[in-house]
């Protein structure tokens, strides 16, 4: 993948954006790219103080407003601080990447899975992006209008072994994705999923054994698998005035993996 050379979309300068979950991995990628398209960029984080401050930092390098806050993504009060914040002295909202995600850390069948686990899970990866969307539609319509993209997941789609508690979170995140877009688009507010497929170099890669992308990537008729850049480029186009009619969709991101998963079982082997 070539290096990224500058801004694509004129109509995202001096934006203001948050990320929730924007300090590593992924997050960290769409953040820094929103900076590259001129946006400032409010880095949210729950725990990783350092990594927020230096994803908030290399931001300011390119010459954006950046600065870093914690909240909780599961914690609706959190949240309400975080968007009192970004409507006040931050300046308002105009773009929300709902990037915040847990479950992976206690991976089980879907029944074996714990209650306590599953609510936790419930409460970052569904309640977190309902209740950052109400909070930031106002700030949003206030400002003419704006983009949500939250992040889904293949797991949402399709079984994925130890994964239930994430993929049945990311299915009702995907669900909830068509109901707002619909509600909010009257408003001016765009709302649209991405769904990318095995992510190398991302937080979620680290969670399963270390020869999963090394197995994943020969099935990809990309060549490659994602990579966190890849994900921060369909947002960034997503959150533009190049996606006018995108509403409450979802883009899948894997460079052809579902489309071949069929090959990999019913061709001979020495056909690929």
């Amino acid at each position: 993948m070539s290096e990224f050379s500058g801004p694509l979309y004129p109509s995202l300068a001096g934006k203001r954006a948050v990320v929730l979950g924007g300090s590593r991995g992924i997050g960290r990628a769409i953040t820094l790219r929103l900076a590259r398209e001129h946006v400032h960029v409010l880095v949210n984080y729950a725990r990783s103080t350092e990594a927020a401050e230096a994803t908030a930092r290399e931001c300011r390098a390119l010459g954006v407003e950046a600065e870093a806050l914690q909240a909780d993504a599961g914690e609706a009060e959190e949240l309400a601080r975080l968007f009192a914040h970004a409507g006040g002295a931050w300046g308002g909202v105009d773009l929300l990447v709902n990037n915040a995600a847990r479950g992976l850390e206690r991976p089980r069948p879907a029944i074996e899975q714990r209650p306590k686990h599953l609510r936790r899970t419930m409460d970052v990866n569904l309640f977190g992006p309902w209740t950052a969307v109400q909070l930031a539609a106002p700030l949003m319509e206030a400002r003419g209008g704006g983009a949500v993209v939250n992040l889904l997941s293949p797991g949402a789609f399709h079984y994925m072994p130890d994964y239930s508690a994430v993929g049945v979170s990311k299915a009702a995140l995907t669900s909830l994705t068509m109901y707002l877009a619909v509600e909010l688009a009257p408003r001016g507010i765009r709302v649209n999923g991405v769904s990318a497929g095995w992510v190398e170099g991302s937080e979620g890669e680290h969670a399963y054994r270390a020869e999963t992308s090394d197995r994943v990537r020969p099935h990809v008729p990309a060549g490659r698998n994602v990579r966190p850049e890849d994900v921060a480029a369909a947002v960034a186009w997503l959150c533009s005035d190049e996606a006018p009619m995108l509403v409450g969709q979802t883009v899948h991101l894997d460079g052809g993996f579902e489309a071949a998963s069929w090959r990999a079982i019913l061709e001979p082997p020495d056909a690929h």
